[in-house]
């Protein structure tokens, strides 16, 4: 009878220790928050300047368009070839994707409209009768990071007009991306995979997934892990007016060393540490605004989405913080 009692004590306690073993897992992840806040930048240039680290790359559009290192796929709508190429390229749906908006900005005279239309959206780029990738768009690129390992500061500023963001309860359109650039070989190339950083909008909040991938070469688009959480919040709050998205990103694909901050209007609302994260290119990773509607679930959607987007900027650096890219701070 004692034998029995002791028997199961010690397998219950076994099962304790393990649960108690996931839990601590699961913590070493979970986006418990610093209470690390920052104030809101001002809406008006040039308000108390400050020391800001030269970005990769920035864009506020008050050249009313844009330029880029390469002019990609079919449409080009806003491509002035006589501003800064602050661009590496853009994947526009069609001529309607890219209008340089001067009524709802974030800051200057001018902001970028990004439209993506429902419908027939596979009409637009190469075979009418299949959703093309472009198809899917209305999105800038950005520079590489230095290295697979690298922390980037990432920031810039969306409007979501409550009649263009509808959305079901199942739909997650894609607003900014971390992507890999895949590797080629003299005899063969990687495809297109998913983003190891994805930032999407849903009812419930702001979901970010994220994904990587140790290989140095592989032929599978999903990578070797995936893995994603939820910022809630009541989404209603956050449309009709600027929301200010700032995100310190270390990536990491071998082993579980990177981290995803994010900080929303100021506040702290993200702290995912002790991740994988990335892919094993020869380049770093680069970053992507504007709609992406992947999947059926969002590309079948039953009307067109808009979003407005201003302020773009992204730092590398060891000195980097929170300053040298929120909208709203400016350099000396």
């Amino acid at each position: 009878m004692y034998k029995n009692i002791i028997a199961f004590t010690v397998i219950a306690l076994a099962i304790t220790a393990c649960a108690n073993g996931e839990k601590n897992k699961i913590a070493e992840k979970t986006t418990d928050i610093e209470t690390q806040h920052y104030p809101v930048g001002a809406s008006i240039a040039g308000n108390n300047p400050i020391e800001r680290i030269t970005p990769l790359s920035s864009e506020s559009f008050e050249g009313g368009g844009w330029n880029a290192g390469r002019l990609y796929a079919t449409f080009h709508p806003g491509h002035d070839a006589s501003l800064p190429k602050n661009f590496r390229f853009t994947q526009f749906q069609g001529p309607h994707s890219f209008v340089a908006e001067n009524n709802i900005t974030r800051l200057g005279n001018y902001s970028a409209k990004l439209h993506w239309k429902h419908g027939n959206p596979a009409k637009w780029n190469r075979d009418p009768n299949k959703l093309d990738n472009e198809d899917r768009k209305a999105m800038l690129h950005g520079s590489n990071a230095s290295s697979i390992t690298a922390t980037v500061w990432h920031g810039f500023s969306v409007y979501f007009p409550s009649e263009h963001t509808k959305l079901t309860d199942k739909q997650d359109p894609l607003f900014f991306q971390l992507h890999g650039a895949p590797d080629k070989t003299a005899d063969d190339k990687e495809p297109g995979r998913n983003p190891p950083l994805a930032l999407t909008i849903t009812n419930q909040g702001f979901d970010i997934g994220y994904g990587w991938d140790a290989r140095k070469f592989a032929k599978d688009t999903g990578g070797q892990g995936r893995d994603k959480f939820t910022v809630p919040v009541n989404i209603a709050d956050y449309k009709d007016k600027w929301v200010d998205f700032v995100l310190e990103v270390r990536a990491n694909p071998f082993a579980e060393k990177g981290y995803i901050k994010m900080w929303i209007n100021g506040k702290q609302v993200a702290n995912r540490t002790n991740i994988q994260l990335g892919y094993n290119d020869d380049k770093g990773l680069y970053p992507s605004w504007g709609w992406y509607q992947t999947g059926k679930h969002n590309s079948g959607r039953d009307s067109d989405m808009i979003l407005y987007l201003d302020e773009i900027r992204h730092v590398e650096h060891l000195d980097a913080n929170y300053y040298d890219v929120a909208p709203g701070f400016f350099a000396k």
